[in-house]
């Protein structure tokens, strides 16, 4: 009998202890802001988040949230938390100071607006639902979108950003990038057809003076110059389906030596002279990330290619304001 008692009082101890796990806001503003959630506003979807009203909230509050929009401009410059949100299927939080975003808890995502902020860093790792995002308006130099398997829509004008890739987003088709003064190439080769008008979501890629190439499937060069002419840009830019000439020796003096080269077993080294450079990938000949970047600053100066197949690859390193690329074979 006690034993039977035991077992019935566990899963209500165990409810008990869910709703009671407050979460941690470190930035009050943000709390606060989520705290005026109610059925009158869509802070938290016509949701009361605190429901009980004492000044907290708990896991299993966040849980009743599926919308969420902030568009009050404010001094918010922290959301850790959000990853707690995971039924989120929409949020926007626009016009504050955010500086870096964690959201690869948020799985059920499907629509992201963060535009307006500070951006430097966001991590989107394994978000497969998420088909619109906005993120222009921040500070961003680089994003990677390889685990977006559902990206159809970005917007992603007016930031630092050197490059773009979209050749593992399969479902992609329209973007809005310009103002983007460092950027330099763009990979839209995805076996997609992109929209290569104007729309709301779809834009002119103007005032990115350093945009030398842009890679596109096989049927989509005349398109894409056609856009890109009527849009009067008339700078050198171009366009082809050879992803590999997206990747421009900018350094040609950084002394960055390959060894041993070509490699057998798929296994390089290489210098590092004077740690100017910060991280390291990889790309194969249609330009497809094949290892994300990765610190080569404390001394991870290597690269293991041994499973993959033999042929010509890219090492692309990075530092501030240095790019250099070095060929390699594997074979």
């Amino acid at each position: 009998m006690k034993i039977i008692k035991i077992l019935i009082v566990l899963p209500i101890l165990m409810s008990c202890n869910l709703n009671s796990q407050i979460i941690n806001f470190p930035d009050p503003a943000f709390k606060a802001m989520l705290l005026q959630a109610d059925t009158g506003n869509n802070i938290g979807g016509g949701v009361k988040i605190d429901a009980n009203d004492d000044g907290e909230i708990t896991q299993s509050e966040a849980l009743t949230v599926f919308y969420s929009s902030i568009q009050t401009s404010g001094n918010i410059t922290n959301i850790t938390g959000i990853g707690f949100f995971t039924n989120l299927q929409t949020f926007q939080l626009v016009g504050n100071l955010i500086q870096t975003a964690d959201l690869s808890s948020l799985i059920n995502l499907g629509s992201l607006d963060l535009g307006g902020n500070q951006l430097t860093s966001i991590n989107l790792n394994g978000l497969t639902n998420l088909w619109f995002m906005n993120i222009g308006g921040n500070q961003l130099t680089e994003v990677d979108f390889s685990t977006l398997a559902a990206l159809k829509i970005l917007i992603i004008g007016q930031n630092q950003l050197t490059h773009l890739d979209f050749s593992n987003n399969p479902m992609f088709e329209q973007l809005r990038c310009a103002d983007n003064p460092s950027l330099n190439w763009v990979n839209i080769r995805n076996n997609r057809s992109q929209v290569f008008t104007q729309t709301p979501f779809n834009g002119c890629w103007n005032n990115c003076p350093n945009l030398t190439t842009i890679c596109v499937d096989n049927n989509e060069v005349v398109t894409a110059q056609n856009f890109l002419s009527s849009c009067g840009i008339t700078q050198p830019i171009t366009v082809t389906t050879d992803c590999s000439l997206g990747i421009v020796d900018e350094e040609k003096d950084s002394g960055v030596m390959v060894y041993p080269n070509p490699s057998a077993d798929g296994k390089f080294f290489f210098t590092n002279q004077e740690g100017k450079f910060s991280t390291v990938s990889v790309v194969n000949s249609l330009g497809e990330v094949v290892v994300k970047p990765f610190d080569c600053a404390q001394g991870n100066n290597s690269v293991d290619l041994s499973g993959m197949a033999d042929g010509v690859y890219l090492l692309l390193l990075e530092g501030d304001g240095v790019r250099k690329t070095a060929k390699v074979m594997k074979e």
